[in-house]
């Protein structure tokens, strides 16, 4: 039966050579999430690396209605990203992107749809999440004085490091009890409850996966084609974020704005800021925001009609 066996490196750019590997050995690179491996092919031998990438999840949300013959607007579940993402279908027939226009979550048709048509309108929505690992490890501290306090490199220059309750620590061999005998909540330091006079303790830096959110992280686009006020180019939940900082683009024909926005709610009143404000000839907008509902809104009125008004937004949770 065949061992994989596993080297290891933290330092970023590090690659194993040939001589470093025997064939059938994995090197891993835990800096840049690269893993390693020899190959040899008549004779010639080479480095062979797989680098991860982040995970990409594909939701569609499904927004449905009957047409009544005058009602033009709709209001739809999620806000496309971009206008790829929209697909709109009238009785089965999808619908050319000329037939519709949306700002934010409302779904403008050109002509409203005839009593009793079926609406039918999908988007797709990506949701990425990176994986963040941590490898199971053991650190190994001998004293001979009366200590308390562990931390830093142990017996074999390793430098301790951990997660907050993700750890386990052994005092000659016996395993104490987290909070009582000792409490570990800095990721760099273990404190014991009662020092001890001399021996070994073990302490155990265990395995972890998580999923890091990547939601915080939305771009949007929205193509405005009147000048009237206050018109959504994003929202976002107040009940889960608190600040943004947004980046944003507006464009018509050959013109150009660009501006930042940090903003701040109290879960009735939007604080907001705008500075780094640059433009390749006149302002084509101004910015503004409030709370309508569930939702911090992000508000551009244009200065002229078929503005295409683009934003990255960054948000930190309540």
């Amino acid at each position: 039966m065949s061992t994989i066996k596993l080297k290891r490196s933290a330092v970023a750019g590090k690659i194993p050579t040939t001589s470093n590997l025997e064939l059938g050995e994995i090197a891993l690179n835990t800096h840049d999430g690269k893993l390693y491996i020899k190959k040899d092919v008549s004779g010639t031998e080479s480095i062979v690396s797989f680098l991860g990438f982040p995970i990409t999840e594909s939701n569609v949300y499904l927004d449905t209605g009957t047409g009544d013959g005058t009602t033009a607007t709709f209001t739809m579940s999620y806000v496309p990203v971009a206008e790829q993402n929209i697909f709109v279908y009238l009785n089965g027939v999808l619908q050319h992107t000329s037939e519709y226009s949306y700002s934010s979550n409302i779904l403008t048709f050109s002509t409203a749809p005839a009593n009793g048509d079926d609406i039918e309108v999908r988007i797709l929505a990506q949701e990425v999440a990176s994986v963040t690992l941590r490898d199971y490890k053991s650190f190994v501290y001998t004293f001979t004085t009366s200590t308390d306090t562990f931390t830093g490199a142990d017996d074999n220059g390793a430098i301790l490091a951990y997660d907050a309750n993700k750890v386990e620590v052994f005092a000659n061999g016996i395993r104490l009890v987290d909070g009582s005998d000792f409490t570990a909540t800095n990721g760099t330091s273990v404190v014991l409850a009662d020092a001890l006079a001399s021996g070994h303790v073990e302490i155990v830096s265990l395995a972890r996966a998580a999923f890091v959110d990547y939601e915080a992280l939305s771009p949007s686009s929205v193509a405005f084609t009147t000048t009237t006020a206050d018109q959504v180019a994003d929202s976002f939940p107040f009940a889960t974020y608190r600040t943004a900082k947004y980046l944003v683009q507006m464009s018509t024909a050959s013109a150009y704005h660009s501006s930042e926005v940090l903003l701040i709610h109290d879960g009735t009143t939007v604080y907001m800021t705008e500075f780094a404000t640059i433009f390749s000839g006149l302002s084509l907008g101004t910015i503004n925001a409030d709370i309508t509902g569930p939702n911090v809104r992000l508000l551009v009125t244009p200065a002229n009609a078929n503005t295409t008004v683009k934003t990255q937004r960054l948000t930190v949770t309540v």
